[in-house]
């Protein structure tokens, strides 16, 4: 038999690793093993989705505010684990994410389950909400260090009696001044820059979960209210406690987000939190700023004490170290011109 020979009958009975002859149904046996391992793996790793498209994986792309869909507290518990937020890390800055609301099932979880899933959901979306206001105030001392006070205040601008040439400003620059001094309530530059700060994350979680029941009450699951905000008018939920001759409702809110929105706006320009804010020029501690927050709640110095305690007993101020990956800057770029992503957990 001749070497050509020997070939053509090999490659009829056999297949070749290199110059090694190995039997067929070995070989499909090896590459049938290959392909369970992968749908394995596969089928263990469990991928939210984007409108229907590929996800890439918050680990991989932090450059994003993504809004966040979920009415199931098992997948937003595995998404917090996946993206390695269940357990926080201080030193590891967080994904601006934003949950739109809290899931429809957190009553039926364990108490210790359903306090860091709250926690865990909503520190985030509040850190999102704060970067917003950090961002008004880092423009807003960038704009009064431009501005010159020999000729203009921020009442004569407002009242148009200066141009915003003689303030030393561009046009866009007064705009912002007029819209935040509409926003805040005041035409006072000194109110102004002690209104537009941000406050600490522990303070925020620990209303939230005072407030809403640890995300379990009523206005916080068909309204998206985690604060016990009131409104007037016709709009908003009826308290089922309300007394005769009151007239107020609950406000209804769109997301988690706008709710804590609403919330720093309040504590920021409302006359009744005025000590909060002095306490705020010398002091974050948020165990200092609860004395602020006496008229919050009929029950004045109770309700402060309890808040006091909430913060310590849930170790809150351990969340006031996190950052997320996003500047605040870029985070109010992407909310005002809805280029953030949108993802739904099934």
């Amino acid at each position: 038999m001749t070497g050509t020979d020997s070939i053509a009958d090999r490659e009829g009975c056999c297949h070749y690793f290199g110059q090694r002859a190995v039997d067929p149904d070995y070989t499909r046996f090896v590459v049938g093993l290959a392909m369970l391992l992968v749908l394995l793996i596969l089928g263990a790793v469990r991928l939210p989705w984007v409108d229907g498209a590929d996800w890439t994986t918050l680990e991989q792309d932090k450059s994003y505010v993504t809004m966040i869909e979920a009415s199931d507290s098992r997948a937003v518990i595995d998404f917090l684990r996946s993206e390695g937020m269940w357990e926080m890390d201080a030193q590891k800055p967080l994904p601006p994410l934003v949950f739109t609301s809290f899931p429809v099932d957190m009553g039926q979880l364990r108490a210790s389950t359903r306090k860091r899933l709250f926690l865990h959901t909503l520190a985030p979306t509040a850190m999102v909400a704060l970067a917003e206001v950090a961002h008004e105030r880092a423009e807003l001392l960038r704009v009064v260090g431009r501005m010159d006070f020999a000729e203009c205040t921020l009442e004569k601008l407002i009242r148009e009696e200066v141009s915003y040439q003689d303030c030393g400003l561009v046009s866009a620059e007064a705009d912002f001044l007029r819209l935040l001094s509409a926003k805040y309530r005041t035409a006072r530059m000194d109110v102004l820059l002690n209104r537009v700060n941000v406050i600490p994350l522990s303070l925020v979680l620990a209303q939230a979960a005072m407030e809403s029941a640890w995300g379990g009450s009523r206005f916080v699951q068909e309204g998206n209210n985690i604060f016990g905000v009131w409104t007037w008018g016709s709009e908003g939920m009826v308290p089922a406690n309300r007394a005769p001759g009151m007239t107020h409702r609950v406000a209804i809110y769109d997301s988690l987000l706008d709710s804590v929105r609403a919330y720093l706006l309040m504590l920021n320009r409302v006359s009744a939190y005025s000590t909060l804010r002095e306490i705020r020029r010398e002091s974050m501690d948020s165990l200092a700023l609860v004395n602020g927050l006496r008229y919050y709640s009929e029950k004045r110095e109770r309700y402060v004490d309890d808040l006091r305690r909430l913060i310590k007993t849930n170790q809150m101020q351990r969340y006031d170290i996190l950052t997320i990956s996003l500047e605040p800057a870029e985070v109010q770029k992407q909310l005002s011109t809805e280029s953030f992503r949108q993802t739904r957990l099934d």
